[in-house]
């Protein structure tokens, strides 16, 4: 008899851990040659994940890792991952259950994605290809620009230049890929990106009310409805910072 309240303290914690860990998916992950601490970072203002996600730590041990996700967090989202002074290009994730691999952490680099049934790690990879040449074309003109040995006012001027040039083709790209993939949150979240980073544009706005109805009628866009209407009544044409991360 004495053992039988034992027993049910231990049933108790049982049930409590399993509905605890049922509260979150869970992000298994390998980054082979790397020990030490790791970071999931949000790509966008907190607002974007429902305020149910700011920054998950994890300690890379014999190549593995794992982060969990709250189930809060309802649609596909998008992060960074930090290792050191590193981070990743962006990249976006399901919110379930899945695996990531990282061969290094840098700006050029996303992880790849082992997810069931996802072809959201599909569509971004296939997004990024599209953008990859006008990628390579900035990254290369502003290292030929720095090594110039112009004065830093002329290199500022060149350097701003060559962004404007960039970001015209992005939003092209961007817009074009929406058309293509009108279903997609990947094609929902690089509108985002496109007026968080640069501002108002009409041509993302019609892109956006072009995708399809179930994306539009989300929690995420209507987050992103109201801010797009704030860029728009300020159209101060100001760059908007790329990633927020408090």
């Amino acid at each position: 008899m004495k053992r039988l309240p034992l027993l049910v303290v231990g049933l108790l914690l049982l049930i409590s851990w399993s509905q605890s860990a049922s509260d979150f998916y869970i992000i298994e992950g390998q980054y082979d040659g790397y020990e030490g601490d790791i970071f999931l970072i949000r790509a966008l203002h907190s607002d974007y994940y429902l305020d149910a996600f700011e920054e998950e730590q994890a300690i890379v041990s014999n190549g593995k890792f794992q982060f969990s996700l709250s189930k809060e967090n309802k649609y596909p989202l998008p992060f960074f991952i930090r290792s050191g002074n590193s981070m990743s290009s962006g990249f976006i994730m399901e919110s379930r259950d899945q695996e990531l691999f990282l061969k290094e952490v840098n700006r050029m680099s996303k992880p790849r994605i082992e997810c069931v049934n996802s072809t959201v790690h599909k569509e971004d990879l296939l997004l990024y290809e599209r953008r990859k040449a006008s990628i390579d074309s900035i990254t290369s003109s502003i290292d030929r620009i720095h090594s110039s040995g112009f004065s830093n006012d002329s290199i500022q001027k060149l350097i701003e230049i060559e962004r404007a040039i960039y970001n015209e083709r992005t939003e092209l790209i961007i817009k074009s890929f929406a058309e293509d993939y009108p279903a997609s949150y990947v094609s929902f979240w690089y509108l985002v990106f496109s007026i968080e980073h640069q501002g108002y544009s009409p041509g993302i706005d019609e892109a956006y009310q072009n995708l399809s109805p179930e994306i539009r009628a989300s929690e995420v866009a209507a987050v992103f409805e109201q801010r797009m209407l704030v860029a728009k009544m300020s159209q101060t044409g100001n760059y908007f910072p790329e990633f927020e991360t408090k």
